[in-house]
């Protein structure tokens, strides 16, 4: 069950993660044709590669949470006991899910405050750029809970 969940998230993510990519150059692309070529930029054209970059950016966090390519001291690890390297695991599993929670109820409340704007080239509300962040939040989150479960199983399953 754990592993079916999991893999629907990562499935999810990553597709859309790579669709915003490729979503990102081909408006860039246009852009730059058109501005240097035409002598005209579309008026959607730098909202929208905006809005694509900071998706892609928000939940290429989860994906880095997910692959543990998180900032972190490996220098400890030499030093540390294998205990202590244990509880500091832990502990920045902790810190990380309490940030995820933070990005869930901050970005919440951007997208509260953002309703009331529009992006004029788009047409669209704000808050669908803002809500890049509870969104990655809720996934970093879920990364973290499974990846918490499977350390109490793998360690239930040594002793």
């Amino acid at each position: 069950m754990l592993k079916k969940i999991e893999k629907y998230i990562n499935h999810f993510i990553e597709i859309f993660s790579m669709s915003l990519l490729v979503i990102m150059t081909v408006i860039v692309t246009i852009t730059v044709f058109s501005r240097y070529f035409l002598h005209k930029t579309p008026g959607w054209s730098d909202e929208s590669a905006l809005l694509s970059m900071v998706w892609f950016g928000f939940l290429s966090m989860a994906i880095g949470t997910r692959d543990h390519l998180h900032i972190r001291i490996t220098m400890l690890d030499m030093i540390l006991s294998e205990k202590a390297k244990y509880v500091l695991d832990w502990v920045s599993r902790i810190l990380i899910l309490l940030f995820s929670l933070f990005m869930i109820i901050e970005g919440i409340n951007m997208c509260k405050v953002a309703t009331g704007n529009s992006m004029p080239g788009l047409k669209l509300n704000s808050a669908f750029l803002y809500a890049a962040v509870p969104i990655s939040g809720v996934g970093i989150l879920c990364y973290m809970v499974v990846e918490s479960i499977k350390t109490i199983m793998n360690k239930e399953d040594n002793k």
